[in-house]
This record gives C-alpha cells, structure tokens and sequence, in this order.
C-alpha cells in the first residue's frame, strides 16, 4: 500500500505523504489527518503501540517488507501515512508575518532548510514555484525537521502571477540578489513583506526580478560570489526577526 505514495506523481495524485521514525511521528500535529502507520514486526514486538493506535489503525508487516518500502537507510520501523494539508494562497497572504517565496529551487537540502528556518522566524507562510522541488518528499520532510507540518505552504504555483497577486496586497516584495541594490540593514522589515530566493545556479529569473520592489545582497568580503540559498536566505530571515524584536513588533 505504501509503495504507492513513494513517487511525487503517486503522492500528487493520492493527497498522501508518508513520515518515518518516532520522534517525527511524535511531533505531526493534531490537525493534520493521519490514515494508518506501518510498522515492522521487530517494532511491534519491542515497543507499546497504544499511543499510535489511538489516531489511527497500525499495519504490522515483515521487517523486510518494511525495510524495502522505507526511504531511510536505517528505518527505525515505524511510518505515518498522512493526508497532506491544502492552502489557498489567500490563506498565506492574509496571515500575519512575512511570506517566503522560492523560486525554481531544485535542492532539498535547501527548501528543507529554508522551510524550517522560516517556521521558526515566525513567516506566514511559504510558496513554491512550479520547477521546485516537491516539499513533501523525503528528503525535505527530513531537513525540514517536522517545520512542514507547522508552515502553511503552496507549491507548483506561477511565479509571475504569484508576485502580481501580492503586490495587490501592498506587501513589499524584497528579492535576494548576489549583486543588489540595497543591504537588508536598510530595508524595511518590520512590515509583512514577501522574501523572494531564486533558484541555487541561476538566481531570480528576470520577470520575477521586474517585481520586485528592492534587490538585496548581503556584504562579503573577500572575492565570495555568493551564499548558499538556504543560507543567504535564513540570514535575510533573522535580519526580520532582528528588526522585529528591536522595535517590540511579535512576529
């Protein structure tokens, strides 16, 4: 059964998504809709399953079969299949905080990272371009840290239509660029405002760069290029959270 959510086209088409290891499985919020748990037998036999069977049914299969349908090396036996959570970008852009917007980005490693360390500066949401990575596979879950299931985010969405539709909002759009125009010291943060972080090579597409209302760059010394997406991006983040607690604004 699970073999059939392992694919991001299995995973679209179904709304499912699956988590492994215990503290994950701990941390999955009450709202979200978990349909069942597989577990291997060597769990089962070790370990109570009262607590996962009071929100959903516990399928008990072969350590073998568990170990072939886990995307971990060393799968500690237990995994939630749950129902993914669906977000309007209304509902992102009318909640309080910044909004997280990447574009094009390839690397999970990165929208984990990005995820997570916007959840924990206090965003309203993320969105996600059509060409980015799929936020609900393995890999960013994992990076994430459980940040996924705390973020209201959208996914596969157009960039340009995207950024029109917040600029109707008022809400500044502030893209990170390796040569940009302004530091993040001088900008504005204290109001919602939309980060946009283009993709790990290529940067902000230029349509995108057209809407935006200031580049920004962070100061490097020596002959550095550039940061890392995730990085760039999760120090632009706590500069808002900087400007925030400096003028008492909770984000």
């Amino acid at each position: 059964m699970l073999k059939d959510i392992k694919t991001k086209k299995s995973r679209d088409e179904s709304g499912l998504f699956f988590v492994e290891g215990e503290r994950f499985i701990a941390e999955i919020p009450e709202e979200y809709e978990i349909c069942y748990y597989v577990i291997s037998r060597n769990f089962a036999d070790t370990h109570d399953l009262s607590v996962y069977k009071k929100r959903a049914k516990c399928e008990v299969v072969r350590d073998s079969i568990f170990k072939s349908i886990a995307d971990t090396v060393t799968p500690q036996g237990v995994m939630a299949v749950c129902e993914k959570k669906i977000y309007s970008l209304e509902n992102i852009l009318q909640a309080n905080g910044f909004i997280l917007l990447c574009e094009n980005l390839r690397d999970p490693g990165n929208i984990g990272t990005l995820v997570r360390t916007a959840s924990a500066a206090g965003a309203g949401g993320a969105i996600f371009s059509n060409g980015s990575c799929e936020v609900y596979s393995p890999k960013v879950l994992r990076s994430a840290a459980g940040a996924v299931l705390r973020l209201p985010i959208i996914s596969d969405i157009q960039t340009e239509e995207t950024l029109v539709a917040i600029k109707k909002e008022k809400t500044k759009i502030f893209a990170a660029h390796p040569r940009g125009n302004d530091l993040p010291y001088n900008l504005n943060m204290k109001e919602k405002f939309c980060l946009l972080i283009g993709n790990e090579s290529h940067g902000i597409s230029k349509e995108a760069q057209m809407h935006a209302d200031a580049t920004v760059r962070l100061p490097m010394t020596n002959e550095t290029e550039s940061l890392n997406a995730s990085v760039a991006g999760s120090i632009l983040m706590y500069e808002a959270v900087r400007q925030r607690m400096d003028s008492h604004v909770i984000v």
